[in-house]
């Protein structure tokens, strides 16, 4: 087994190292997480265009739009389809924060993952508790978001940024005491935690983002993509928006293909944010291990299962 280092640029690098030389797998284990989010999002807003383009003309057909609310339930009805394929791309990447935490305990020992199934069940299995930890972390989210508690809850994030980990590893303890856990493993360590999540931070959401955005910039990809969305921005009242933005002090002008392809840059680096994941979450297992120094509790009949021992 691999030896956790005490260092945040070791424990940095050996994340680094673990994510990248099973990158393949990951991506495969995030494809549909991350790539099911978009595809749920474009099909339901292709639907609800195509349907706000025909409505005018059907409505004065008469038959079935004349009712108001059937109106509504056709419109649901046709977006349907985009939300579910959204939601269950949404679940699972939220079950990821807690599955690749397990992970962890295969790529130490022999630098591979196995059985993602079995990784993530130890977390479905335990639905109840881990929607009470992010329904914790959305309130906390909340509060955080008013100016008054940015300086609180900064420190706060800070302290409770293992809450996942301690889930994971410590399946006896309740939603609260995750992150009562999460708190007691970074008091001591604060300074050291804030700079292992600069370093993390900053790659996996500037560096990277931006690099390959930059790449698919100058190969003209971006532009690519931005052809279709063009046509729809174009229906958007962009003659009026410019009108507001002249009498600014900037005074910039955009145009349709300017929202399209921003559209299509701010896609790309969301995708490259939500793929690099398992990175964030093999550091800070990691941490965990560094500082907590106790052995991981995980399921051991599922922890054989994924070493492919049974």
């Amino acid at each position: 087994m691999a030896k956790i280092k005490d260092s945040v640029f070791d424990i940095f690098g050996q994340a680094v190292k673990l994510y990248f030389t099973n990158f393949g797998s990951f991506f495969k284990y995030m494809a549909f997480p991350v790539f099911g989010q978009i595809l749920g999002i474009i099909l339901t807003l292709l639907a609800s265009f195509f349907y706000a383009q025909n409505l005018p003309k059907w409505i004065v057909q008469g038959g079935l739009f004349d009712n108001f609310s059937m109106i509504f339930l056709v419109l649901f009805l046709i977006t349907l389809p985009g939300l579910l394929i959204f939601a269950k791309a949404f679940w699972d990447y939220l079950v990821a924060y807690g599955a690749v935490n397990s992970m962890v305990e295969n790529m130490l020992k022999s630098g591979k993952v196995y059985d993602f199934p079995a990784h993530t069940e130890l977390i479905t299995r335990r639905t109840a508790s881990f929607v009470g930890v992010w329904l914790l972390l959305g309130l906390f989210a909340i509060v955080g978001i008013f100016p008054l508690f940015w300086v609180i809850a900064g420190i706060l994030f800070v302290y409770f940024i293992l809450v996942f980990q301690v889930f994971t590893f410590e399946p006896q303890k309740n939603p609260i005491e995750c992150f009562q856990k999460s708190a007691t493993i970074i008091k001591g360590n604060f300074a050291r935690t804030l700079g292992l999540m600069a370093l993390l931070g900053g790659l996996t959401y500037w560096i990277l983002p931006e690099a390959i955005k930059l790449f698919f910039n100058f190969v003209n990809i971006i532009g690519f993509f931005a052809i279709p969305i063009d046509v729809w921005a174009q229906q958007l009242p962009i003659n009026e928006i410019n009108k507001m933005l002249i009498q600014t002090p900037v005074a910039y002008q955009i145009t349709s293909l300017w929202i399209a392809k921003f559209i299509v840059a701010g896609s790309l680096g969301y995708i490259i944010t939500c793929m690099t994941l398992p990175l964030r979450s093999i550091c800070w297992a990691l941490w965990y291990k560094n500082l907590n120094k106790a052995e991981a509790k995980i399921d051991k009949k599922f922890l054989a299962r994924a070493e492919g021992k049974d």
